[in-house]
């Protein structure tokens, strides 16, 4: 007797709730179950109801499974019975035919072996207006496959997209009403300016509004939390009192969570609101509140990351810093890539907590974190499928495996929050999320930022290898040297800034070394700047044609241990340039299973870049560091 479909989708969802922590738990996981849409005739296979997100909606057949599509098609814009939220994402799954001969232990034990499953992903508000991932053709995978493809679809585009358009709306309001300040206060804009370590204008303004929304929206998921924070009164709560949303409440508020931990997030955003006079505060803190309500409307803020889908935007000094931000579909196929089942080799495991928080993930141009968060999202998901809680290493994780660097103490900030927002209640004491050093130091010392890593002793005469820690409970001086050493790390992750130490077009020309030309440096600190990286970069595959990204490839290459992997994304130019020549059999000497991906399109319309505006093709590179390598080519390092 053949095995029904119900069965079958029973034991699915079985095998689903295995691959989550959430799901374990809770019976997140539904189906074959009446009732839980307001169409009360209508039945998902498996309907999975995960808290802060979309809900999502497994449609399984077996081969041939000839209608599956138009089942799957038929559940957008379904609405739940008890709460009314839409169901924006179905996963259509079609099995092998010979699940249909399978039965109890054995169904399931065919079902989690399987690596033969075909999913394809619609998303959209009704049946006659949605999207298709992959747009022809299956993705093919296993159950755990399947479990990643879940958690993605509870988080669709659209709601993203108006996510971030409330946030983009919400940032432009505060900095305009900063603009308004400024007329009769410039002093206080001055004190906000040297919070952020930042000149003054657009894009300090804009960044400040970032780090105040990003504070509200974690007051609100903090508020009334366990233990000290269960004092902490919630935005409406101090609409409520005698007070109002006064300056000094919110202040009050903020520094409970401050003894508490949550120190990246909270510190700088108090800095700067203490900056604000109390005249200009209340319209500032009404906005801001409006924005994080609007924010948390969607739910989306406990479980994804929006600053970084803002920090392109934000950044004015591109022509120099080249800070572009790195999409999150980007992040996730270059983590996806890097982070595989195959990672952790020999005897270790991912169902093993203690092998997983040994990891070292580093990311020396961090941005606001893109890359890292996708990064440490995979390694969550993985860990997860195994068995594991990812939510349980997050101290550990937190604390020793993730270490980001930038030369912005904004960026560094929203790095370490947007790592925070994982698992947002969860405290940790320390992180490696370091704002480093760059241009000319108050003691005369030259300084380039993460490039100071090239060094491998931090014995270099120009500068003192160290760097400001964005800890759980306050900010800690470390030396760099010795807590990033080199062939110390599983994985390096980056999208490193693309300048050329010589400038000939646009804006650049003129400037004497525009690879060091950020944050005003006159020409002499430019050409010291230059001298230091030449000698640190003696020797080896970096070019200065190739421009600062070879200059980071030298340096992850560096500090990679023996069989670790490196993903970056790089000039497209690497593939044939002839300045990328040394790099190319750096590559070729040192890796194996080497991808490079890159987008096919017209290089006019902005078609192959993996970054946002950039305007310029870009190229994935991916590769496992050799352990020992017998006979290689040349390959300076």
């Amino acid at each position: 007797m053949s095995t029904t479909e119900h069965t079958i989708n029973d034991a699915l969802a079985g095998e689903l709730r295995k691959t989550r922590h959430s799901w374990r738990h809770g019976g997140v996981v539904k189906s074959e179950q009446l009732g839980m849409l307001q169409d009360s005739a209508a039945r998902a296979d498996i309907l999975v109801l995960e808290p802060n997100v979309s809900p999502v909606a497994v449609e399984i057949e077996v081969l041939p499974a000839l209608t599956v599509e138009l089942d799957a098609a038929s559940r957008l814009g379904e609405r739940l019975r008890l709460t009314g939220r839409p169901v924006l994402s179905v996963v259509a799954v079609r099995l092998p035919m010979r699940m249909r001969e399978k039965q109890g232990d054995d169904l399931r034990a065919e079902l989690s072996s399987a690596v033969d499953i075909d999913m394809a992903l619609l998303t959209g508000s009704d049946q006659s207006d949605f999207s298709r991932w992959p747009q022809s053709g299956w993705i093919v995978g296993d159950v755990g496959d399947l479990s990643v493809l879940v958690q993605m679809a509870s988080v669709p585009p659209s709601v993203i997209d108006e996510a971030v358009d409330r946030l983009v709306a919400g940032v432009q309001s505060v900095a305009g009403l900063l603009n308004e300040m400024a007329v009769d206060h410039a002093g206080s804009i001055h004190q906000i300016s040297m919070a952020l370590c930042q000149e003054d204008g657009e894009q300090t303004r804009r960044m400040a509004g970032t780090i105040l929304a990003n504070a509200f929206i974690f007051h609100e998921m903090l508020a009334g939390g366990q233990g000290a924070l269960a004092t902490v009164r919630s935005l409406d709560q101090l609409k409520g009192s005698d007070d109002g949303l006064a300056k000094s409440a919110v202040l009050v508020e903020w520094r409970k969570i401050l003894e508490v931990n949550y120190w990246p997030i909270f510190d700088i955003a108090r800095r700067i609101l203490e900056a604000v006079p109390a005249e200009n505060a209340r319209p500032l803190l009404d906005a801001l509140a409006h924005t994080a309500d609007q924010l948390l409307e969607t739910r989306l803020m406990q479980s994804h990351d929006l600053t970084g889908a803002v920090f392109q935007r934000l950044i004015a000094d591109r022509k120099f810093l080249a800070a572009f931000y790195t999409t999150p579909a980007s992040a996730s196929l270059l983590a996806g890539l890097a982070v595989t089942p195959k990672m952790l080799s020999g005897e270790r495991s991912w169902s093993k907590p203690e092998d997983v928080k040994a990891l070292r993930i580093a990311d020396f141009a961090c941005g606001t974190g893109t890359l890292l968060s996708a990064a440490y999202q995979r390694v969550g998901q993985l860990h997860e499928i195994a068995g594991g809680d990812a939510e349980a290493l997050h101290p550990e994780m937190m604390e020793s495996a993730l270490v980001g660097c930038d030369v912005l103490p904004a960026a560094a900030h929203l790095t370490a929050s947007t790592l925070s927002g994982a698992h947002p209640t969860v405290k940790y004491a320390q992180s490696s999320i370091l704002t480093v050093a760059y241009g000319r130091q108050p003691d005369g010392a030259i300084a380039l930022g993460s490039l100071d890593l090239l060094d491998p002793q931090g014995v270099f005469s120009i500068v003192a290898i160290t760097a400001r820690a964005a800890e759980g409970l306050g900010e800690a001086e470390k030396e760099t040297w010795r807590s990033l050493p080199h062939e110390s790390f599983d994985l390096v992750i980056m999208n490193p800034p693309f300048t050329r130490a010589t400038g000939h077009e646009g804006q650049k020309v003129g400037i004497p070394n525009p690879m060091f030309a950020a944050f005003g440096s006159t020409e002499e600190e430019q050409k010291a700047m230059g001298k230091a990286t030449k000698r640190l970069t003696a020797g080896t595959s970096a070019h200065g044609n190739a421009g600062e990204a070879s200059i980071f490839l030298v340096l992850a290459h560096r500090k990679l241990k023996q069989d670790g992997t490196l993903a970056l994304v790089m000039p497209l130019s690497l593939m044939s340039g002839e300045s990328w020549e040394e790099s190319r059999l750096l590559l070729a000497g040192n890796y194996t299973d080497l991808v490079l991906a890159s987008i096919s399109g017209e290089a006019s319309g902005g078609d192959l870049s993996f970054s946002a505006d950039t305007g310029m093709g870009e190229c994935l590179v991916v590769g496992r560091r050799w352990r020992r390598a017998a006979v290689v080519p040349r390959s300076p390092c």
